[in-house]
């Protein structure tokens, strides 16, 4: 049996939720045995669910807190479910958005950096897993980022920005194992949600709480937000909200719920594969979570996007309808004439729906071909 470190998994984040499915799923799939094992962050409830172990590695002010715990037998932390490092046989890095200037360069540190060496002596397999990634401006992000691509095995950036931002820290003869690859959780399927009812929920609407933390103009999004669904309204298109996130999302929906001429409904399946499943039978998803997005987008439904990083850009165009993404503050009318003609006219909508199916082929044979080279790796080191 396999020990897999999965490493940028919270749980608070649904998307980071529905990465572990599809990297659970893949090892299903292809029939290999395999632990998943992650450092104790956050409540052991929602680790127990999806049976994974503990590492006995829980760094603050870079010290291992729970160092005690890996002097312990291999009988005794058997009984706890603990890990040690080195138990270790593979480590898949599924962080989505956690490297560069936009964050602490401690984080890459912590979570990979300062152990990615001490792997590479063990020939234990380090994978980034399509994520963003940059830029690199700042010196300790640049060097701290740079060794991680250095030392990995496979690093796969998942658009073309994060590519070349990774390309540009290594020499030219140290670029063969970076790898361009588009987000991984296009090929895991959804889970049926009994609180959906496709007569009254078809225009899905998923506010972003980051909007108004990462941005100057977090009021001009709740605008945004409430003028797009009272289009709909009066349209009677059947508007929702669908609750992709945590508490801070529930928040910024009660804000644009109070703000509207009416009540609309909300959905709030708190897990992964239902808020997959509940984008995919929406006619039309407005969104600005990414993996709200790339839910929406994988399953062939038209889009109306908006964001606050270069990987919303990327996405869409990936999927070839970048003319989807509008600005919170001057695209306010452009998005919701785009919303209108997707509930107007079926040609403009099915043409549009065409073009992301035929695009989603594409992404899902790149992510076939990506797991076939991580199992590769995997057989080398048995």
């Amino acid at each position: 049996m396999l020990t897999v470190e999965v490493k940028g998994i919270s749980f608070a984040n649904k998307g980071a939720e529905l990465m572990l499915f599809a990297i659970i799923d893949q090892f299903r799939q292809r029939g290999v045995d395999a632990r998943f094992v992650v450092e104790p962050n956050g409540p052991y409830q929602r680790r127990a669910d999806f049976g994974l172990w503990q590492k006995t590695r829980y760094i603050r002010k870079q010290l291992n807190l729970v160092a005690p715990m890996s002097w312990l037998p291999s009988r005794i932390r058997t009984m706890f479910g603990l890990i040690n490092e080195s138990e270790i046989d593979l480590v898949l890095d599924a962080s989505g958005f956690s490297y560069g200037d936009q964050w602490n360069p401690a984080v890459a540190r912590d979570r990979i950096s300062s152990t990615v060496v001490a792997f590479n002596k063990r020939n234990v397999p380090v994978v980034l897993l399509p994520q963003a990634l940059g830029p690199f401006t700042k010196p300790k992000t640049r060097k701290t980022f740079a060794h991680i691509a250095k030392h990995a095995d496979l690093v796969f950036p998942r658009d073309d920005h994060s590519f070349q931002f990774t390309q540009a820290l290594l020499t030219h003869t140290e670029q063969k194992h970076i790898k361009r690859c588009p987000d991984f959780t296009n090929l895991i399927k959804g889970m049926p949600a009994e609180a959906f009812d496709a007569e009254q929920h078809q225009i899905c609407f998923i506010p972003n709480s980051k909007m108004v933390e990462k941005r100057d103009d977090g009021d001009n999004y709740i605008t945004f937000m409430v003028k797009a669904i009272e289009a709909a309204l009066q349209q009677n298109a059947k508007p929702f909200i669908l609750i992709h996130e945590a508490d801070a999302d529930r928040k910024l929906t009660a804000q644009i719920q109070a703000q509207l001429s009416q009540q609309i409904p909300v959905l709030d399946p708190q897990h992964a594969l239902k808020i997959k499943w509940i984008i995919g039978q929406s006619k039309v998803v407005v969104s600005s979570r990414y993996h709200g997005l790339v839910s929406a987008l994988s399953q062939g439904v038209p889009v109306i996007a908006t964001g606050w990083s270069h990987k919303y850009q990327e996405l869409l165009s990936d999927y070839n309808c970048q003319n989807q993404l509008f600005d919170v503050t001057t695209d306010v009318t452009q998005a919701i004439e785009s919303l209108q003609l997707l509930l107007e006219d079926a040609e403009q909508y099915q043409e549009l729906h065409s073009v992301i199916s035929a695009a989603g082929e594409w992404q899902r044979e790149a992510v076939e071909r990506m797991w076939d080279e991580v199992f590769a790796l995997v057989s080398g080191h048995d």
